[in-house]
């Protein structure tokens, strides 16, 4: 147990890197598919609000990203989700 506890800072570092590149993923691609053209225009704010957060914790996230950015979002694999990497690529210049 003692040689395994040096090791939990490490996974959790890893961890929350993985956690921040997935949420990047859907990030970018909700600015290139709904707010790189006017972001702070009245239809993207309504559009935020009535999509994504009118339905708090009511619906499952993944359907609440493809209502509010389209199929594109996500991607099913192995019975779960995984986000589209392509906006992502793009935004750092891969």
């Amino acid at each position: 147990m003692l040689l395994i506890r040096p090791y939990n800072f490490l996974f959790n570092i890893i961890a929350g890197y993985y956690s921040y590149l997935y949420a990047r993923c859907f990030a970018t691609t909700i600015w290139q598919e709904v707010c790189q053209g006017d972001p702070l225009s009245r239809s993207t704010g309504s559009a935020i609000r009535d999509k994504f957060l009118r339905h708090g914790g009511a619906k499952d996230p993944s359907v609440l990203l493809k209502d509010f950015a389209g199929d594109s979002v996500i991607k099913n694999s192995g019975g779960g989700i995984i986000p589209d990497i392509s906006s992502l690529c793009k935004e750092v210049g891969l």
